[in-house]
């Protein structure tokens, strides 16, 4: 009994240390460290402008694929795009960009810390459109809009950014077609 008794223990032990420490990941983004890289695509065509797109991984590496699809949507609209990790040295500034994007996963109806630090903190030019995306579970709702906007100071009604197009895109949801749509409002 009493060894039945030690294994429960020690299980239970393991469970709440691999709970706490994937909370921790969570809650301190630290996926968004490992967003450092960027890159340039160039259009086919004529360049109508620059975009970037700036994306946190997350977890599951779900919001890299959505910031690729939208930034090759970009370049097919003949944009120069740059596609960077949130945490690279290529968006300290977003002077002279056209599109400005930024998206992450969203955790509990909001988008990462790096995220919001990086809206909160976002000053592109006058001119330019910016765009946001959360990458989550589920078909989208008017209530995923609304409760990014309104985890994010800079996104609501009063904020810097209240124009921004804001997404979410479920991961049940058709990926292109999704980004596409985004796009066709950011050039709009």
């Amino acid at each position: 009994m009493r060894k039945a008794f030690k294994i429960v223990i020690a299980v239970f032990t393991a469970i709440t240390i691999l709970i706490v420490a994937f909370g921790a990941i969570v809650i301190l983004d630290l996926a968004a460290y490992t967003a450092t890289g960027s890159e340039t695509l160039t259009p086919t065509g004529t360049s109508v402008g620059k975009a970037i797109v700036i994306y946190d991984p997350g977890l599951s590496g779900t919001s890299k694929g959505v910031a690729d699809t939208v930034a090759s949507d970009l370049q097919a609209q003949n944009y120069t795009v740059t596609l960077a990790g949130i945490k690279s040295s290529g968006v300290a500034s977003t002077t002279g960009y056209k599109i400005v994007v930024i998206g992450g996963p969203i955790y509990a109806g909001s988008p990462t810390s790096s995220v919001k630090d990086s809206l909160n903190n976002l000053t592109p030019d006058q001119d330019a459109k910016v765009g946001v995306f959360g990458s989550g579970q589920g078909e989208t709702s008017q209530s995923d809009i609304d409760m990014i906007k309104n985890s994010v100071p800079a996104l609501s009604n009063a904020g810097s950014l209240s124009n921004a197009v804001v997404v979410k895109i479920g991961q049940t949801e058709d990926l292109n077609t999704r980004a596409a749509d985004f796009v066709n409002q950011l050039i709009a």
